[in-house]
């Protein structure tokens, strides 16, 4: 058997021809061959991938041992490790400040996100009280007309009955359509009543709606906060004299920065130590973040109406602590 009588069979098997066994385990097999070609080929591109993402692993763990080797040879080097230590000790401080705007942004942000619930639910609540306490005044007034038309029926009913002999004929016939009438609306205030029962469970049944986020007005709150505190941070540590060498370690490597000699690096390391410990133990003052905060309110403009992030130019004071990002305050805004 050769490749063309496989074909023919194959041929014949789809225009519908009888086929035998054979013919059956031949069309089987042909099937089977063209899903194993496209897994190998979906195999083959995944090993490509793999590959791709292998040599970029490679080369980025090529360049951090180069940093490495030349980290080692720098520091192997006795008169550059005091400049090491004050550039660790100076990156020791952005990394304090940068700590501790991210976890007052955080609070802040979770506070903010309390309060902004706690009005949702608020208002969820007064208009559903709302709603029923006009619900309970129609219930009122339709609880008033059943029983008055109930007592209308009974009143009827009972003159209906008492009405006998023949001369009373006009009288009766007048009272029944009458009686007739009210029922269907008795009937009517009935239903009107189950229909404003069922309405009346439904909003008590009610969910609170679900909070989708913090409004555009409390991210931009949280964010001017958080920008005053980031400038207070700069203020803080610009006191000490240490500001603008604390910003230049986040920019410089180790060996491309310079702090004089040994006695400068260790008045350097001194300062910087003191001033990592004060940032870790310092007391928020709230009433200085309040002030700068609607200081900056007063003059923020954002590029369009959903931005969350104010416009550096328009912040004064503040706006060099975005310019520059110190304390990656950047990191610790809410978009």
């Amino acid at each position: 058997m050769n490749l063309a009588d496989d074909l023919r069979r194959f041929a014949r098997r789809l225009a519908g021809e009888g086929v035998s066994a054979e013919d059956e385990r031949l069309v089987e097999l042909f099937r089977n061959r063209a899903e194993l070609k496209k897994e190998l080929s979906a195999l083959d591109d995944e090993r490509h991938r793999l590959l791709d993402r292998l040599k970029l692993q490679e080369g980025a763990t090529l360049r951090v041992e180069e940093q490495l080797a030349a980290l080692e040879q720098y520091l192997g080097r006795p008169e550059e490790g005091y400049k090491c230590l004050a550039y660790f000790q100076l990156r020791a401080v952005w990394r304090g400040a940068a700590q501790r705007l991210e976890q007052f942004s955080g609070e802040l942000a979770r506070q903010q996100k309390d309060r902004e619930r706690n009005q949702q639910l608020a208002a969820f609540e007064r208009a559903k009280r709302e709603r029923l306490d006009d619900l309970e005044r129609e219930l009122v007034e339709a609880r008033v007309l059943a029983d008055q038309l109930q007592a209308e029926q009974r009143l009827a009913e009972q003159q209906f009955a008492s009405l006998k002999g023949f001369w009373n004929h006009f009288r009766r016939s007048r009272l029944r359509e009458s009686i007739e009438s009210r029922r269907f609306r008795i009937d009517a205030a009935v239903t009107q009543l189950t229909d404003l029962g069922d309405r009346q469970h439904e909003i008590e049944s009610e969910s609170p709606p679900l909070f989708e986020g913090l409004s555009i007005d409390g991210r931009r709150a949280v964010n001017l906060a958080v920008i005053a505190y980031a400038e207070a941070l700069h203020e803080r540590i610009a006191a000490a004299g240490l500001a603008d060498l604390v910003r230049e370690s986040t920019r410089r490597r180790v060996y491309e920065s310079s702090y004089g000699r040994r006695e400068d690096c260790l008045a350097l390391m001194h300062r910087a130590g003191r001033l990592v410990a004060e940032i870790e133990g310092m007391q928020d003052d709230f009433a200085d973040i309040k002030a700068r905060t609607e200081r900056l309110r007063a003059t923020a403009t954002y590029r369009a109406d959903g931005e969350t992030v104010p416009q550096y130019e328009t912040l004064q004071s503040a706006s060099l602590v975005l310019l520059e990002e110190y304390w990656d305050v950047y990191k610790a805004l809410l978009r």
